[in-house]
């Protein structure tokens, strides 16, 4: 190539390459062309979702609380007789609302001697520590899917080698004297590409970006792919 060729091409290269540059960088500082995600943003989920504390937070030992003062339950039981079976109203522990099924009285569950266990169905003591014991009492197919995993809660470890693996107490979650679960304010549902906003009500017919639909199939009839 000869010298004024080659001068030629250097200027038209000296002036071409910053040009281009320069107008890449007009594009990216205005962004005429801005991307819109078809991903929904993510929903707020109150911290009570996430929160590994169980629902209730029992003692599991026969302690009753008075002011600052902790008391085991033989406490008082052991000089004070309980009264026998009554629908009176309770003079004490009257911050308990019973509403559990048939379960309209104390000894249905409490041993009646000794206020430090329960009692099963043959008026034997079951440890205060073992309240599912006593629930099985009622709850078979609950309990047993309790002891296998599924119901209830496990913690820790679903491979026992890596650690320690625990099972949630019934009254961990339920209350004893009102076992049903008050009502709760559900948490978000997904929103997802394919899913879209997932509310209560019937689905409706939203636009899916990764269905393929042809309104025409064959033999004239219509048909859709997903």
């Amino acid at each position: 190539m000869s010298q004024p060729a080659c001068s030629t091409a250097n200027r038209a290269r000296a002036f071409w390459v910053p040009a281009a540059l320069l107008f890449c960088a007009v594009i990216l500082v205005l962004n005429p062309l801005p991307f819109h995600t078809p991903v929904a943003p993510a929903t707020p989920v109150a911290d009570w979702v996430t929160d590994p504390a169980p629902v209730e937070r029992p003692k599991l030992r026969p302690e009753y609380t008075v002011a600052v003062f902790d008391y085991r339950c033989s406490d008082c039981h052991r000089i004070i007789p309980s009264p026998a079976e009554t629908d009176r109203r309770l003079t004490q522990h009257r911050e308990i609302e019973l509403a559990h099924g048939i379960n309209t009285r104390c000894f249905n569950c409490h041993h009646r001697t000794n206020r430090d266990a329960f009692a099963d169905d043959a008026g034997d003591e079951i440890p205060w520590d073992q309240p599912q014991r006593l629930c099985s009492k009622c709850h078979g197919p609950v309990y047993r899917d309790w002891q296998h995993g599924s119901h209830g809660r496990t913690n820790g470890y679903w491979d026992k080698t890596q650690g320690q693996q625990t099972r949630r107490k019934c009254i961990e979650c339920h209350n004893p004297h009102r076992p049903t679960f008050r009502p709760m304010h559900p948490a978000p549902g997904p929103n997802t590409l394919r899913m879209g906003p997932q509310g209560h009500s019937a689905h409706a017919e939203v636009h899916d970006p990764l269905r393929l639909k042809w309104t025409t199939g064959h033999h004239g009839e219509s048909a859709t792919h997903q």
